[in-house]
């Protein structure tokens, strides 16, 4: 049994996606300047589990393509043998039931995206449809599944958002996310050639595909910059963290592959700091805000 739980939490994948889902919460809590409390705590978990579904389906649906490929073969639990494919199923549906209880918590609006996102999860990776085989739908439901979803619930929390103001950071979190996707695209070309995947950056070619990621770069940036120095969606300070943690974050990195005697992944070393240093420094911004009341109440009754 107990070994039957950790490979369904290998299945879960969360080391992948935990602090982005944080990420893209908390910039849709602040494009509508939400505060903490049990609706930002409700949605971040609901997000978060909506997301496991997504990465977990995935594998299952993806299992037969993946024992092909050695190194795939080993993470993922089911083509590995580790897993069977019923066990998987069920407890990647069991996440998603989990998913939609705690959007049903939230309100109609969180519901009924959340329950989007969640279709989408099935959608994208179920061997009978497969939105991530079809050219530019692979794109829209990746970015939209894995950020801007997330995003818009996290927004729908707090009620109907007024103004335009979240659209700024919604199309930042979007390109980013279909900057991603194109990047794992052109990475695993080959791969996906052989096994008959017809996505975007197999239908364009390389070369164009660059091309659509230097735009989705430029459309993040721009926007990213409106959202964060014109709106200013987040106070300077937040900026400031940032930028002071992601070198700690990636010397970090960079030892621990020293230590390890592996070669440096120069995508997760900087990709995964910025994450991290990103969600810790809002998580802080939307903590303190609640917590120094109390600590000022409490050190006022310890007098």
């Amino acid at each position: 049994m107990r070994r039957r739980i950790k490979d369904i939490l290998r299945l879960t994948r969360c080391n992948e996606y935990t602090w982005q889902v944080v990420v893209c919460t908390l910039v849709g809590a602040a494009a509508v300047k939400g505060r903490l409390g049990w609706p930002l705590v409700g949605v971040l978990v609901a997000n978060w589990l909506a997301v496991g579904f997504a990465f977990m389906i995935n594998d299952v649906e993806d299992a037969p393509d993946d024992a092909r490929d050695p190194a795939k073969a080993r993470r993922n639990p089911v083509s590995a043998g580790d897993l069977s494919l019923r066990d998987a199923r069920l407890a990647s549906y069991a996440v998603a039931a989990g998913a939609a209880a705690a959007y049903a918590l939230l309100g109609l609006w969180p519901f009924a995206l959340g329950l989007a996102c969640l279709v989408l999860g099935q959608l994208y990776s179920w061997r009978r449809v497969r939105l991530k085989q079809l050219p530019i739908l692979d794109l829209a439901s990746h970015s939209l599944m894995l950020a801007g979803l997330q995003f818009l619930a996290a927004v729908y929390v707090f009620g109907t958002p007024q103004g335009t103001r979240w659209l700024y950071p919604f199309a930042t979190l979007v390109a980013i996310s279909m900057y991603g996707e194109l990047h794992n695209e052109v990475r695993d070309r080959e791969g996906d050639l052989k096994a008959g995947l017809e996505h975007t950056a197999n239908l364009v070619g390389p070369t164009a595909s660059r091309w659509l990621m230097a735009a989705c770069l430029t459309v993040a940036l721009g926007t990213g910059a409106v959202a964060l120095f014109v709106n200013q969606l987040f106070p300077t300070w937040v900026l400031l963290a940032i930028a002071g943690l992601v070198p700690l974050l990636i010397a970090l990195e960079m030892f621990k592959a020293w230590r390890a005697r592996t070669r440096v992944n120069l995508e997760g070393a900087f990709h995964k700091p910025f994450e991290m240093a990103g969600a810790i420094s809002m998580l802080a911004c939307f903590v303190w805000p609640w917590l120094a009341p109390r600590l000022s109440l409490l050190l006022w009754l310890r007098r």
